[in-house]
């Protein structure tokens, strides 16, 4: 039964996040590109799906709501619906500043909650954990500001270079059979509402071009890429995803991204098991003024990260780096986290340099 639920899960999360990452890359493609709109008749699907999904969308400020469910159903020790909800206003602070913004997290599975959130005044950055907020010190958030500014002006001085155009990708071409449902109205404003199919196999000849690429340069680590699916994996893929089809709500005025809805189901192979999955996206308020302060009490982030430290250090038995040994109620000090955050930071994506710097928390 163990294997059976890892060789499901395992499959789950690769089809799932192939088909999430097209999501993320449509809505992406919304918020602007380097191209301009197109123009036609507001009855053509294929036209408006062009207008929102190219050219320049001036979003400043709004509110977001990503909400996500997973039933999974069949063979499998899951129970009951996933859900996860991450919503909040969000405001620009100007060119190369951190945004602002407050989002909350919501997350059900199998009858557990767990809630959480995060804020941002771009000058200042806190957590939100237990109903208490804990404020990010200020050398870590001046990491942040800075990794955030070298982004925004690599992409200023270079959009054309960063456009998913320029990389050979084409998310339009993802979508197949598009049809205008009609007028809806989104969040108060009139939006056009497009339905369409995903197309698996556009989507994965756009994986295997990101591949080769990732795969042709290297990745910092040192660790090898395929430069393209297995043709054996891509067959499986293809065949699980039985159905999926993409809703877009399109602002009738401006053609920007109000609404995306992601409907899919997969046959994981060879198991009695399938996976329905629905993501929304939605905004609302754009370029409206938005309320976003800081919490009127914090406290240091190095206290949640020593409360974690000592809930999962009781959850393994008080042993290992995280239990810090004997177990007892002492704990990592203020100066032993600040090693590990540092050495976190300078490990990167290097897994194997990350799991190093649990040592430093029994030192």
């Amino acid at each position: 039964m163990l294997f059976t639920h890892r060789f499901v899960q395992h499959r789950i999360r690769a089809i799932v996040a192939l088909l999430a990452l097209a999501t993320v890359a449509l809505v992406l493609a919304a918020c602007g590109g380097d191209s301009s709109g197109g123009s036609g008749s507001s009855s053509d699907a294929t036209t408006l799906l062009r207008q929102t999904f190219t050219g320049t969308h001036n979003v400043r400020s709004g509110k977001a709501n990503v909400q996500l469910r997973v039933n999974v159903s069949g063979d499998s020790s899951v129970r009951g619906p996933i859900q996860l909800t991450v919503a909040g206003p969000f405001e620009s602070a100007g060119a190369n500043q951190m945004p602002k913004f407050d989002l909350a997290l919501d997350a059900n599975a199998q009858g557990q909650g767990f809630r959480a959130g995060i804020t941002s005044t771009s000058d200042a950055l806190y957590v939100n954990f237990g109903g208490t907020a804990y404020k990010v010190p200020a050398q870590l958030l001046d990491r942040l500001k800075a990794s955030y500014r070298r982004a925004q002006q690599k992409g200023s001085s270079s959009r054309s270079q960063m456009s998913l155009g320029s990389l050979g990708l084409d998310p339009l071409s993802w979508l197949k059979d598009p049809t205008v449902e009609g007028t809806e109205t989104v969040g108060g404003v009139a939006t056009d509402h497009i339905s369409a199919q995903l197309n698996v196999s556009a989507l994965l000849d756009d994986v295997d071009k990101i591949l080769a690429r990732v795969s042709a340069q290297g990745l910092p680590t040192g660790q090898s890429v395929p430069s393209s699916i297995p043709a054996k994996d891509r067959r499986q893929i293809e065949d699980a995803v039985k159905s999926a089809s993409v809703d877009v709500w399109s602002g009738k005025s401006d053609h920007t991204l109000r609404r995306l809805h992601l409907a899919l189901h997969v046959d994981v192979p060879r198991r009695s098991t399938s996976v329905d999955l629905a993501l929304t996206i939605e905004l609302t308020d754009l370029n409206q003024p938005q309320t976003i302060a800081a919490p009127t009490a914090s406290r240091p982030l190095n206290e949640l990260l020593g409360q974690l430290q000592g809930f999962l250090g009781g959850a393994l038995g008080g042993s290992g780096a995280l239990g810090g040994g004997s177990g007892s109620s002492g704990g990592a000090s203020s100066q032993q986290l600040q090693a590990y955050s540092d050495c976190i930071q300078r490990a990167g994506s290097n897994v194997t340099e990350a799991q190093k710097c649990a040592d430093l928390l029994t030192k």
